[in-house]
């Protein structure tokens, strides 16, 4: 027994070296983002594909949700007509309803992972709402919430609401900045109404 014991004492100790020779990987910190285009460029830069696009369909399966979207415009990667996310089912814990039928948006998407999974980059930070602007007029991409992401200084508030879809877009390839602009007065995001399991974005309109 003493000498099983001693075994087992030199075996936990070889174990333990070979933990500690195996290199420990690092993190590179993320790029500050000194502005909107900025933060654009970087969901951009680690996405597999980026797309202005609409929900048309989610549906539970087992353990992945499936989120079916009508591309309206390509911006980066492949994608067809359609393009289906396959999101870990978990994301949805507690009745949490990431996307809904009839939600807009310019869409920044991880490339799927070997199980055929991915999500927006940086969470929901890589789904940029859009204000629809009437018939004649390009939405709005709704970058108040990408804009608490740009360093500014202490007590600054943040000025940017939204920017031109079309200069966000180019801006992805040539850098240059989009141009600020002001969401409508009193738009407010879109409420939600349950129809079964399904929660469909009613049209946006002015706050009361």
């Amino acid at each position: 027994m003493r000498y099983v014991g001693m075994m087992l004492i030199l075996a936990a100790g070889v174990a333990g070296a070979q933990v500690r020779r195996e290199p420990v990987a690092l993190t590179a910190a993320p790029a500050v983002d000194v502005s909107v285009g900025g933060a654009l460029r970087n969901l951009a830069s680690r996405a597999g594909v980026v797309f202005v696009g609409l929900v048309v369909a989610v549906e539970r399966r087992g353990g992945v949700v499936e989120v079916r979207f009508s591309v309206q415009q390509v911006v980066q990667g492949a994608v067809g007509a359609t393009y289906t996310l396959r999101e870990w089912a978990g994301l949805w814990a507690g009745g949490q309803q990431r996307y809904a039928v009839g939600q807009r948006a310019m869409w920044f998407l991880n490339a799927p992972n070997g199980a055929g999974l991915n999500s927006p980059v940086d969470g929901m930070e890589g789904v940029v709402p859009l204000v629809p602007m009437g018939a004649d007029a390009a939405p709005l991409p709704d970058v108040r919430r990408l804009a608490t992401r740009i360093q500014r200084a202490v007590g600054q508030p943040m000025m940017v609401e939204a920017v031109a879809l079309p200069e966000a877009v180019a801006s992805l390839a040539t850098g240059k900045e989009p141009g600020v602009r002001e969401l409508p007065g009193g738009w407010r995001p879109m409420p939600v109404k349950v129809q079964g399991q399904m929660r469909v974005l009613e049209e946006p309109h002015a706050a009361q």
